[in-house]
């Protein structure tokens, strides 16, 4: 898996936490330890996988930066 996989990977999972977290405050915390915490072990754990968790992290960074601009924008 390379770094292509991780960021659309990474747009999805920023897209679940933006969606939990505007619904319920407690859920989006949840969702996004959870996210993180995949994340981290990706990036610690997995031997080989490192440039598939960066585009994980680019990936939902990304995702996340969209979706509060988007809210933010909107009238």
């Amino acid at each position: 898996m390379g770094p292509v996989a991780g960021v659309l990977l990474g747009l999805v999972g920023g897209v679940l936490v933006f969606a939990a977290w505007v619904n319920d405050l407690l859920l989006g915390i949840a969702v996004a330890c959870v996210i993180g915490g995949l994340f981290g072990c990706v990036l610690v754990a997995g031997p080989g996988w490192q440039r598939f968790g960066a585009g994980l992290v680019v990936g939902a960074v990304v995702a996340l930066g969209v979706c509060v601009a988007v809210l933010h924008g909107a009238p």
